[in-house]
């Protein structure tokens, strides 16, 4: 099968990612169950097993994250209440969302080398910092990452070699995996929102190419489905109940959308794990609001000489950072802490526009061999960073699993997956 080729072509670029992903951080599977929330998970996946039936007695079941609990559940038949296991299966699908990255940005550009900075620099966690390998329940965040890369990757494949016909069978193939998306989370409309950005870099403001037939088809189907799960599924409760909260909520939001984009650059905020760091992190820590506002200027600026004077793939990857952070905006109520999990998927264009730049400097510096890597250094902070925070929160995981609130915790979990 056609599709199948960028696989068999690309296939070693796959299992370096894998390599790349599992030595980086492989030692999270090993960190026994400390986390509330994830017992939660492996109770419910228990109590699905023995009647697992029952669960598709009820509508709202198909409009309330079938996949995701369907998923936990077959997994649950395989490891048990062995977290390990489960943490394996995450960092592999991030292995393979970053490889997706990789065919993406492969795709749009075209550069192997960027392409390939790019997706290295996503698989070591820049931009999300790791947060995202350390739980069981991050399966949701790197489940819906996955099938948000691939309906992109396959819409605008079918873009590029069929014109964005419906009667291909790539369009079917991504209205599929869109589907999937919607019965993961109802976040579709951020999805939407990329493709269209795609749609107007790409083909500029005609109508007719931005508004086509499958932009169209999907946003019907996103309709659709808000309008289902409105009606039967579980929705989450708005973090605003005051009907008069709405300025306070927008002005909180906006304040939100910069403090995740400047969490990419600047991953510090209130944590215990302050306490035991070295002197000068602490120095830094009491000059973010300087650091802060001084990276949201910068972040301002590039955004907008970024649309102004950079290519298409550019202002598009911009775009798609700002839209895949606005569904967060609305999670913190106080925005003095915000979860680097949220970063997950906005990061990948935070990883294409640094490894840009990056490759882009190396070739204007290529007539100097011995000056052509240093660019790399860049991106090299950058993943010392996120390897050095990944490693922070192994051992903040190993100690807290060692507590004996966790050793409870693991206790009553077995306890009540025996009845």
């Amino acid at each position: 099968m056609k599709l199948l080729n960028p696989l068999r072509i690309h296939g070693p670029v796959l299992l370096l990612l894998l390599l790349v992903v599992f030595a980086a951080f492989g030692r999270v599977t090993t960190v026994p169950l400390w986390d509330e929330t994830d017992a939660h998970i492996l109770c419910d996946a228990h109590e699905l097993n023995t009647d697992p039936v029952s669960m598709f007695g009820h509508l709202g079941f198909y409009f309330s994250q079938p996949l995701l609990q369907l998923t936990f559940l077959g997994l649950f038949r395989l490891f048990g209440l062995d977290p390990s296991g489960y943490l394996a299966v995450n960092l592999g699908l991030h292995a393979l969302n970053a490889f997706v990255v990789y065919m993406l940005v492969n795709m749009i550009f075209p550069q192997k080398r960027l392409a390939l900075t790019a997706s290295l620099l996503f698989a070591l966690g820049v931009g999300s910092y790791g947060r995202v390998f350390t739980s069981i329940h991050q399966l949701e965040h790197l489940m819906l990452a996955g099938l948000h890369l691939l309906v992109l990757y396959v819409f605008i494949r079918n873009d590029y070699r069929h014109g964005g016909r419906l009667n291909s069978r790539v369009f079917v193939l991504g209205l599929l995996l869109f589907l999937l998306t919607g019965l993961t989370r109802a976040t579709s409309l951020s999805l939407v929102g990329t493709l269209v950005a795609y749609k107007v870099f790409f083909h500029g403001l005609d109508r007719r190419r931005v508004l086509s037939a499958d932009v169209l088809v999907l946003l019907v189907v996103t309709v659709a489905f808000y309008w289902a799960q409105t009606r039967w599924g579980y929705r989450a409760p708005m973090v605003f109940t005051d009907p008069h909260a709405v300025e306070q909520f927008s002005l909180i939001s906006v304040k939100n959308l910069f403090r995740y984009l400047n969490m990419m650059f600047f991953p510090m905020q209130t944590s215990p794990m302050l306490d035991q760091a070295p002197f000068w992190v602490v120095w830094v820590y009491k000059a973010r609001t300087v650091i802060r506002t001084l990276l949201a200027l910068a972040i301002v600026s590039y955004s907008f000489f970024g649309f102004v004077f950079g290519s298409r793939a550019i202002r598009f990857f911009i775009a798609w950072t700002y839209i895949t952070v606005l569904p967060f905006t609305d999670q913190a109520q106080s925005g003095q802490w915000l979860n680097l999990s949220h970063l997950y998927l906005t990061s990948v264009g935070f990883c294409v526009i640094l490894a840009a730049g990056t490759v882009g400097t190396s070739k204007l510096l290529a007539a100097r061999p011995g000056r052509m890597w240093v660019p790399y250094l860049v991106p090299l902070v950058f993943v010392l960073i996120s390897l050095g925070l990944s490693d922070r929160l192994y051992h903040r995981n190993l100690h807290t699993a060692a507590s004996p609130e966790a050793i409870a915790l693991r206790m009553a979990t077995s306890a009540s997956c025996r009845r």
